[in-house]
């Protein structure tokens, strides 16, 4: 009898942006120049998150260049926050030529503030098939489009951000209930069959519990 195989997970991770003074000499080398950060980090993870001004602050070059460091896989999740698609026309064609130059790589786009007319807006910069979620309180709200206000079902959401531990929580004594912790988010997450987990945290706090993460995953044997 022949049994169909279940597709393995595939589960993303990322840090909340990639260039931390504190990773210098941990994560990256010493000796690695700042230029090839990028390329380094994302052949360690599959994913970025970006508050505006990580993704509106540099040159377009910069942008393209974003693109040429990064491996098809790479996903960049960029908010954007309302008061951007409240300006003039410059800033939406600035926008615009951006998310275009990002496209390739594009993983979704963050809302802050879901109101209809932002959402209007949001719509013709977009590239199509990119997906847009709700951002609030500093949580990820997954959203139906083009009804933002639909919320999707917490066990199919494709993004989870997770937030910063509080104090302690890494301590020895919690170890083995921050493993049990992960080893059952992992396994709701391998349920969607495809997620991306993106952590905010102190830049040391991020980079520790991504790399659980990454041991965690591969002891499942996800990819």
């Amino acid at each position: 009898m022949n049994h169909m195989l279940k597709p393995t997970p595939t589960i993303a991770l990322g840090a909340w942006d990639w260039r931390h003074a504190e990773w210098e000499g941990r994560f990256y080398a010493d000796d690695l120049p700042k230029e090839w950060y990028l390329t380094f980090y994302s052949n360690e993870f599959d994913a970025v998150g970006l508050y505006a001004a990580g993704w509106m602050t540099p040159s377009m070059r910069e942008l393209e260049q974003w693109v040429d460091d990064t491996h098809d896989g790479f996903r960049f999740h960029l908010v954007m926050p309302s008061m951007v698609l409240k300006g003039g026309e410059d800033v939406l064609s600035d926008v615009a030529e951006r998310l275009s130059l990002l496209q390739p790589r594009l993983g979704s786009i963050l809302l802050s503030v879901a109101s209809e007319t932002c959402i209007s807006i949001l719509g013709l910069m977009v590239p199509e098939g990119i997906p847009r979620y709700g951002l609030h309180a500093g949580r990820l709200v997954p959203q139906a489009m083009p009804d933002f206000h639909a919320v999707m079902d917490s066990t199919t959401a494709p993004l989870v951000i997770l937030g910063a531990e509080p104090e302690g929580f890494t301590s020895e004594a919690s170890l083995r209930s921050q493993q049990r912790s992960l080893r059952a988010g992992m396994d709701a997450l391998a349920l969607r069959r495809k997620a991306t987990i993106l952590v905010q945290d102190t830049a040391p706090k991020m980079l520790q519990r991504l790399e659980a993460m990454r041991s965690m995953r591969a002891l499942l044997g996800w990819q």
